[in-house]
């Protein structure tokens, strides 16, 4: 579903809003260079480097996060440090000045809603109830883009 202030799964052309998408610049992670949000996301929750490493040579972000689902979390307040570390992830993607962040912009005011229909209530929305934390911080970093891009343009 998608209209001009709503954008409803990240599917189709809004597939590059996934977590799952690849990142041709990488996303760098306790100076590792993951392929994709979810891989770094996953590698994030464990201090163990054989699980790291694991996770980093997943060949699919899928198997990354099922290597992430099946481990022991070791990182000290995982749980109060998951969405810092969500969004540092998604800042890391979503660079000024490249591919991705361009298009991140051009979505726009649209509200950006991670829809599933896997169970994920709490990075999205499962037939239409959840907190929706991954679209609030893709929308938060396309509000400080927008901001970047401002400020860059008046100085010029």
């Amino acid at each position: 579903m998608e209209t001009d202030n709503l954008i409803y799964g990240f599917q189709g052309p809004h597939r590059f809003l996934s977590n799952f998408w690849p990142v041709p610049h990488g996303i760098v992670f306790d100076n590792v260079i993951y392929p994709t949000v979810e891989h770094a996301y996953q590698a994030g929750k464990t201090l163990d480097p054989r699980q790291r490493r694991a996770i980093l040579n997943a060949s699919t972000p899928g198997e990354a996060k099922q290597i992430g689902r099946r481990m022991e979390i070791t990182q000290p307040d995982w749980e109060d440090w998951k969405l810092f570390h969500m969004e540092a992830l998604v800042r890391s993607k979503f660079l000024a000045g490249t591919k991705l962040g361009a298009q991140l912009l051009r979505t726009g005011g649209a509200k950006l809603v991670e829809a599933n229909t896997w169970g994920d209530r709490f990075w999205g929305k499962c037939h239409g109830t959840g907190k929706n934390h991954l679209g609030e911080i893709l929308m938060e970093v396309r509000d400080d883009l927008r901001i970047q891009y401002t400020t860059w343009k008046r100085s010029v």
